[in-house]
C-alpha cells in the first residue's frame, strides 16, 4: 500500500492526486497545482507554453480546462481511498498471508481456507459470515446480560476480607514489636545487639504474613482488572455491524470470559483469623539474668507463634 501511494502522489503538493490532469509528456498533476503555475504564466493577450515540473518539457495550453483529465488515474485514486478507509482483514497466524474469511461453527472461531481443509478444523461445520454474525450477535447479547450480573460483589467482598485480615495481622505483629522495643530501650547499650536481632525476627513474621496474603490479593485484583477490560471490550463492539470486526472482538471477549470464570476464589476458611498465637508479654523477661540474655527469644522461637514458616492467613488476635 505504501509503494502504491507513492505512485498516486502529486509531485507538486506531495498529496494524493485530486482531479489529476495529464500533460502531453504523460506526467500528471493535481488541477489546483497546475492552476497556480498557469496563473503565473498568464499574459495580457496570449498564453505562453509552460514547462512540465517533472521533465521540463514545454506544453502549449489554453488554460487549465484545455488540459486532459486523467480519468484512469482519478479512478485508481478513488478506489485506493476506499481500500484505505475500509477495515483491514486479519490474517491467519498459522497460514501466513491467508485471510480469516471462514467461520467455524464447531469451534466458534474465524479461520482461513487452509484451516478448513487441512488444519485442525477439517471436518467441522462452517457457516457464512453473515449467518455467523447473526448467531454470534444473539449469543453476545445473552452472554453480555449474564456477564453484567457476574459475581464481582463476591470478589470485592473476598478482597476486602483478605486486606482486613492482613491489616489485622500486621497490626498484631507491629504491636508486639513495639513491646520489645519499649523493653530493650530500658536496658543498657550492651543489649542493643540482642534487641535488633529479635526485631529482625518480627520483620520475618511480617514478611511471612505478607507472603501469605499478597498472592491471593493480587490475583483477585487482577481478576477485577480483567473484568473491567472485558466490559470495556464488550461496550466497544456490541453495536458493530461489520461481521469480521464483530467476530474478531467476540472471540477476544469470549477468551477473557473464560479466564475470569476459571479463576478460583480462596475459601472463607483461608481468610478467617486463626488461633495460632499465644499470649506474649515482655514482663516474662524480667526474671532473666543479664548473663542469660542470650536465652531471650522472639515469640516464634519459644512457641508463642510457632515457626516463621508456619505463618498463614489464619494469623489471629489472641
Amino acid at each position: 500500500m505504501e509503494l502504491l501511494e507513492e505512485d498516486l502522489t502529486c509531485p507538486i503538493c506531495c498529496c494524493l492526486f485530486e482531479d489529476p490532469r495529464v500533460l502531453p509528456c504523460s506526467h500528471s498533476f493535481c488541477k489546483k497545482c497546475l492552476e497556480g503555475i498557469l496563473d503565473g504564466n498568464r499574459g495580457p493577450t496570449w498564453r505562453p507554453p509552460f514547462k512540465c515540473p517533472t521533465c521540463r518539457k514545454e506544453t502549449l495550453h489554453n488554460g487549465i480546462h484545455s488540459l486532459q483529465v486523467n480519468y484512469s488515474l482519478r479512478g485508481i485514486v478513488e478506489k485506493y481511498n476506499k481500500i484505505r478507509m475500509s477495515p483491514k482483514m486479519s490474517l491467519c497466524r498459522q497460514h501466513s498471508c491467508q485471510p480469516l474469511n471462514i467461520f467455524c461453527a464447531t469451534d466458534l472461531k474465524l479461520i482461513c481456507g487452509f484451516c478448513a481443509t487441512t488444519g485442525d478444523h477439517k471436518g467441522h461445520k462452517f457457516c457464512a459470515l453473515e449467518e455467523a454474525y447473526q448467531q454470534e450477535k444473539t449469543a453476545f447479547e445473552e452472554l453480555f446480560k449474564r456477564f453484567e450480573n457476574w459475581r464481582s460483589a463476591d470478589v470485592l467482598s473476598c478482597l476486602e476480607s483478605l486486606e482486613a485480615s492482613k491489616k489485622k495481622s500486621l497490626q498484631l505483629v507491629t504491636k508486639d514489636a513495639e513491646k520489645v522495643t519499649e523493653y530493650f530501650d530500658k536496658l543498657i547499650c550492651t543489649l542493643d545487639y540482642k534487641k535488633n536481632e529479635i526485631l529482625s525476627d518480627f520483620e520475618t513474621l511480617k514478611l511471612a504474613v505478607m507472603q501469605s496474603y499478597d498472592p491471593e490479593i493480587n490475583k483477585l485484583r487482577a481478576v477485577l482488572d480483567e473484568q473491567r477490560r472485558a466490559l470495556s471490550i464488550a461496550e466497544s463492539f456490541k453495536d458493530v455491524s461489520d461481521p469480521l470486526c464483530f467476530l474478531q472482538q467476540m472471540q477476544e471477549f469470549r477468551e477473557k470470559l473464560r479466564v475470569i470464570r476459571e479463576t478460583t476464589l480462596p475459601s472463607r476458611s483461608d481468610m478467617d483469623v486463626g488461633s495460632l498465637m499465644k499470649n506474649f508479654d515482655v514482663k516474662s523477661w524480667d526474671s532473666v539474668m543479664l548473663r542469660d540474655v542470650d536465652k531471650l527469644a522472639a515469640p516464634h522461637e519459644d512457641g508463642a507463634y510457632g515457626s516463621a514458616s508456619s505463618v498463614t492467613p489464619t494469623y489471629r488476635r489472641r
